[in-house]
């Protein structure tokens, strides 16, 4: 039980640096903080979410394939893809096809930060079910 609150910590940790470089007061900051890694190396951008990484370890080393892990996988998969379209869009000059909210959009800054409590309580809940 001990290791599990490591892991759960250690996901924490991990969600809070991906936080950390992704927030910007508006939804346009925010995605230019994307395409700043996206610049320098599609691996970049990839390699600056540990957390799906330290995800697809944990659940190989215990096994884990219940819904909560699942679950996990499958919303990091939908956000790391989703920011490799974006960044290509941006690229292209043609985010509009993509993105319908105005770049002005502000962003609270407890929504940049929600996947802290909710990644890490996920990941609880399936090691507590698997």
């Amino acid at each position: 039980m001990d290791a599990l609150i490591i892991y759960v910590l250690l996901l924490a940790f991990f969600e809070l640096y991906e936080s950390s470089w992704q927030s910007a007061p508006t939804l346009g900051g925010m995605l230019h903080n994307i395409y700043t890694r996206y610049e320098r190396s599609v691996f970049y951008l990839i390699l600056s979410h540990p957390s799906f990484i330290y995800v697809l370890y944990l659940g190989i080393k215990y096994d884990l394939a219940n819904f909560w892990f699942l679950s996990i996988l499958f919303f990091k998969f939908l956000d790391i893809s989703f920011k490799l379209v974006i960044a290509q869009k941006m690229q292209q000059r043609r985010l509009a096809e993509v993105m319908p909210l105005p770049l002005e959009t502000p962003i609270q800054k407890w929504m940049a930060y929600l996947n802290v409590v909710l990644y890490p309580a996920l990941l609880y809940i399936a090691f507590l079910q698997g």
